[in-house]
Formats: C-alpha cells, structure tokens, sequence
C-alpha cells in the first residue's frame, strides 16, 4: 500500500514537472524567486509495524506538517526545521499521537515560479503513552528524506507537494511488542508562503 500511494505521489510531481518549466518567467529570469519558506498543510502518514515476527500492520494517520527554509548559499542550499503532527483516534484505548521535531539541509531547483527540492532532515520523535495497550510514551532518535515539488502561484506563494520516508525505532513494554519499527511514509500538500 505503501509502495503504491509513494509511486503515486513521485508520478505526480514527475507529471507537473513540465508544467513548471512552462511558468511565466519574472522580470529577471533568475534569482527572483524568494528563497526563504513557510509551510504549513495536511500530511498522511502510512505506519507499518511488527507485533508478531509473522505479521505486519499498515495502517494510516492524518495530521499536519510545518516548516520554515532559510538560504545559506543562495537558491541552492537552505537549512530547514520541520514540524509535524499525526493523530489517529479509534478508540479510548487506541489513539496514538506521534510529533517529529527534525532540522537539516535542503537543496532546491527554481524553474521559472516554481522549485523541485530534495532534503535529508534528523531529530526527534515522540509517541503518546496511548498507541497500543503495550507501549509506553517514548521519544526517539528519527530520520526523514524526501523531495517536493513547489508549484508557483505567484512570486510569493506556491502549493507544495511532497513525500518523505521516516525512519524511527520505538521500544515496547510486551515481548510479544518487542520493537516497534517505524520505517513509515508520508505524503503531504498545502500552501508555501515564499519571502
């Protein structure tokens, strides 16, 4: 499942990537595109996990993600911190609420208004005590690396589109929970405000 909404979202940004290279250019040709981001839209996280060596469960969770891009070495490279949220509520017993803090490097690309980047972030995660009835709340080492695609409105706003693979490790109270191994996806979109 995962593997499938993934491809679905790397055929999309391939797909509009030639739309972005039709944009209007601006009143000079480079460098007018602003370089510093602010983020903010709806994410989907697919999580996949173990509870038994024999069975693996994929299930999903909506939330939000925000983040903030400032250049270091003109349009090229920026630094970035992102902050996202993911909730799932299907019971009083199972509602587990998962918060990443990461930071790091983002390159990027300006065709005309719009930018394709890629960037590798690291920090932490936390999970609420509430997840499953054997884990307790637990914060961790996390990792995310992925790419996007900004489509330019204006010289000041565009819509994001963009995926990302998390890596985090969550220990379990219950042998039969030994790891929680949270090698997750997500896909997420909304509006980029651009200084």
């Amino acid at each position: 499942m995962f593997r499938r909404s993934f491809s679905v979202l790397a055929l999309a940004v391939l797909a509009a990537a030639p739309l972005c290279t039709r944009a209007q250019s601006y009143e000079s040709a480079r460098g007018d595109v602003p370089n510093v981001d602010l983020y903010g839209g709806f994410s989907y996280v697919f999580n996949t996990y173990n509870p038994t060596a024999n069975h693996y469960s994929v299930s999903g969770m909506n939330g939000w993600d925000a983040s903030l891009k400032i250049p270091i070495f003109g349009q090229f490279l920026g630094i970035k911190g992102d902050v996202s949220g993911q909730y799932r509520n299907e019971s009083p017993q199972f509602n587990p609420k998962t918060y990443f803090f990461l930071v790091g490097p983002q390159v990027g690309f300006h065709i005309g208004k719009s930018t394709l980047f890629a960037h590798g972030l690291v920090g932490s995660a936390h999970l609420t005590s509430s997840a499953l009835p054997n884990i307790k709340s637990d914060n961790t080492f996390a990792v995310a690396v992925g790419a996007g695609l900004d489509l330019g409105i204006s010289r000041h706003l565009a819509w994001r589109i963009t995926g990302d693979y998390y890596n985090t490790h969550y220990k379990a109270t219950n042998q039969n929970f030994n790891e929680i191994i949270n090698s997750n996806g997500r896909v997420s979109t909304g509006p980029v405000l651009r200084f």
